[in-house]
């Protein structure tokens, strides 16, 4: 089994000049996304059974608060312990009412509203099967004042650009041109 990690980012030429692919690799294979290059890297932890990366998208909204519109992406191998217990979270209701259930394609969509810091955030996971694990993406923005006209829906768009981009598959993740490998230090 392999347990070292890829961690590739590449601007692909078939997707937006700005968008990095991000590889990581799994027990058993590999899982591919993209991500705007413009947002900031919070957290990487890429080594399973529980892999996460944790980014901030820039919002003029917050500047000067202690809110944030945060995404992460979680690889969970759930042939393990950790994996199990971290891929039950997925949905877990945070507010006064439950999550909303909904799906498009092959992904399960969990929304709801929660409270932090006295300000509402929308909080939407959404989970699907690729190759060994269980990839889950969390978007999670506060409704504040000075949001633009369309914030929500626009943060809408970009889960389903990040949903849009995931591909995976089992073995050894194929090398594409151009590709810029880094390895964590042994």
């Amino acid at each position: 089994m392999r347990f070292f990690v890829l961690l590739a980012a590449l601007a692909m030429a078939s997707a937006p000049a700005t968008a990095v692919e991000l590889t990581v690799v799994t027990a058993t294979g590999y899982v591919r996304f993209e991500v705007p290059d413009e947002w900031t890297v919070l957290k990487a932890q890429t080594k399973p059974p529980v892999s996460a990366l944790a980014f901030q998208i820039a919002n003029a909204a917050d500047e000067g608060t202690s809110h944030s519109t945060n995404v992460a992406v979680s690889l969970m191998d759930t042939k393990t312990e950790a994996g199990k217990k971290a891929a039950s979270r997925i949905g877990v209701q945070y507010g006064s009412a439950s999550p909303v259930v909904s799906q498009e394609g092959a992904w399960t969509l969990y929304s709801q509203g929660a409270d932090q810091g006295g300000v509402t955030y929308q909080v939407v996971d959404a989970t699907c099967d690729v190759a060994d694990v269980v990839v889950s993406i969390r978007f999670a923005w506060p409704e504040l004042p000075a949001n633009g006209t369309g914030y929500n829906e626009a943060m809408r768009r970009a889960l389903r650009g990040v949903q849009n981009s995931v591909s995976g598959g089992l073995g050894v993740p194929p090398p594409r041109p151009g590709e810029v490998i880094r390895r964590p230090a042994q």
